[in-house]
């Protein structure tokens, strides 16, 4: 049996993330096989490349330009990842707030055929668009990278890497062997509301079958989908903001999936979640 927590939109707070999940395992005497992130991870380690949505945003939090602890080794990075309790690693599909241009370089100099790393400690991993990663004694982990072009209210101007790729739902489908567990940024069709979504993404669902499917980019608290999905249970997962007065984490921002002979996921509770917050995430 392996045990991963799965994260919502990060926007930047990776070295948070790690410390929640240290701070997950250690409450609940379970050593963690690895973090699966939904994109928006906000990877930018070029300040000439970040997005407007993201410079916007770090004005008023600089957990937003969390890439640069850990794309250069610093001691804040080294206390989070030298943590016993950390967990292994970080693995991601790409949301539509990254530098794609940085991602695809290093998924093509990583002489890897699946994963990538993006950080300078090999901790925090992308997985290649349209490959399934098989974790041992764990699930086959697929990835789908960016958002649906042609969705009710798609955004129109992004780079033409952060558009969901026919190709990429076809490799997966075909080349990779299908998938457990699925990653993309955007839902498939009609699981937030009817009309929103990708029909790509819900194909792919139909078609591979995948035992769970998470899905972020969506506003509000994170919970089941609706809509009908087959024998897939597909979750909507919430950004992690650690907003408000009180600087938690919002509800629905992260689940615990446990794959075994009957696998299953469950959201961690609101009460546990509010012990975590930005105010404390250093030594919590």
């Amino acid at each position: 049996m392996s045990t991963f927590l799965v994260f919502g939109d990060l926007h930047g707070k990776i070295l948070p993330a790690f410390r929640l999940a240290a701070a997950w395992s250690i409450d609940h005497a379970v050593a963690l096989d690895g973090l699966l992130q939904v994109g928006d991870l906000g990877y930018f380690p070029d300040p000439s490349r970040i997005d407007k949505a993201t410079l916007r945003h770090a004005e008023t939090d600089p957990l937003e330009l969390g890439t640069f602890d850990i794309v250069q080794p610093n001691p804040l990075a080294d206390a989070v990842f030298d943590e016993p309790h950390a967990a292994p690693g970080l693995w991601f599909t790409a949301g539509n707030h990254e530098d794609f241009t940085a991602l695809e370089q290093l998924a093509a100099a990583s002489g890897r055929p699946v994963d990538f790393a993006v950080d300078a400690y090999d901790r925090v991993r992308g997985i290649k668009d349209g490959r399934a990663l098989a974790f041992t004694d764990g699930p086959r982990v697929g990835a789908i990278w960016g958002v649906d072009r042609d969705g009710a209210n798609a955004r129109q101007n992004l780079p033409p890497r952060g558009y969901i790729a026919e190709k990429a739902v076809d490799r997966l489908l075909h080349e990779s062997g299908g998938c457990d567990v699925l990653l993309t940024h955007d839902a498939p069709c009609d699981a937030v509301r009817p009309g929103y979504g990708s029909e790509l993404l819900a194909t792919l669902i139909e078609l591979a079958r995948p035992a769970f499917a998470f899905f972020g980019h969506y506003r509000g608290d994170g919970g089941p989908a609706t809509g009908d999905f087959g024998p897939t249970a597909v979750y909507h997962m919430a950004g992690l903001e650690l907003g408000g007065k009180s600087g938690t984490p919002t509800p629905g921002s992260l689940g615990v999936l446990t794959w075994g002979e009957v696998p299953r996921f469950e959201y961690v509770p609101d009460e546990w979640l509010r012990t975590f917050t930005r105010h404390n995430w250093k030594w919590r």
